[in-house]
């Protein structure tokens, strides 16, 4: 039998489950994505939200386990609008994309600085931390970028123009939208500073053209409650 106390995990996504319990998905430091069954939580006045730090314990034997305690370790974020899409969409990639018990511990140390950062940002500020946010998932499935070099080992130059293929790298094409000038600024960009519009622009559909590929082009449910344009 399997039994673990007090893990650090975050809420992302709950349905009902049989007559009176729900399904509950968790990300998890110790163990990544995984699911357990919260029995008799349905209809109940659970103070288990999403968007909040937790403790989880559960226990069982075979594929699905049970739920026995939580711990809330901060105060609830009550996320609104435009904060409640965007925590949406991060979650729901997380539940898309991760596999199931496979620990990602510094994407869940990124994700608690997204949404414990998220009500505090301004509208720009925002979405340059769900950037980086997708980036680093991303980077954990292997799809990370290189800003240095084209697709052919060459140094990146500043004076030409490149595509992006999502499978490879940036090629040289002299039609190509993104500069190589471009590509250095945002590879000299410090995190925490926010890039100008143009540069949130290309962060935001190299992004997409990555996700899309692993997403196998399904949309995401997320996106139809707001479109990101960010």
């Amino acid at each position: 039998m399997t039994k673990v106390e007090l893990t650090p995990a975050f809420l992302i996504h709950r349905r009902a489950f049989k007559n009176s319990s729900l399904l509950l998905d968790f990300f998890t430091r110790d163990f990544g994505k995984i699911r357990l069954v919260g029995r008799g939580l349905r209809g109940s006045k659970t103070n288990i939200q999403m968007f909040q730090n937790l403790s989880i314990s559960f226990a069982g034997r075979g594929g699905l386990k049970a739920l026995s305690y939580w711990e809330i370790d901060d105060v609830p974020r009550n996320f609104k609008g435009e904060e409640l899409i965007l925590g949406m969409y991060v979650n729901e990639l997380i539940s898309r994309l991760l596999h199931e018990q496979d620990p990602y511990s510094e994407l869940f140390a990124q994700y608690q600085k997204f949404v414990s950062q998220m009500g505090h940002l301004k509208q720009s500020a925002k979405y340059w931390h769900l950037r980086i946010f997708e980036n680093n998932l991303l980077t954990e499935l292997g799809y990370g970028m290189c800003f240095t070099e084209d697709i052919n080992g060459n140094e990146i130059d500043q004076n030409s123009h490149y595509e992006y293929q999502p499978q490879a790298g940036f090629m040289p094409n002299s039609l190509g939208k993104i500069s190589g000038k471009l590509i250095n600024q945002l590879l000299i960009e410090a995190v925490e500073d926010v890039p100008d519009a143009q540069q949130l622009k290309v962060c935001r559909d190299l992004n997409r053209q990555r996700l899309s590929v692993l997403l196998d082009d399904k949309p995401l449910k997320s996106r139809s409650l707001f479109f990101i344009k960010q």
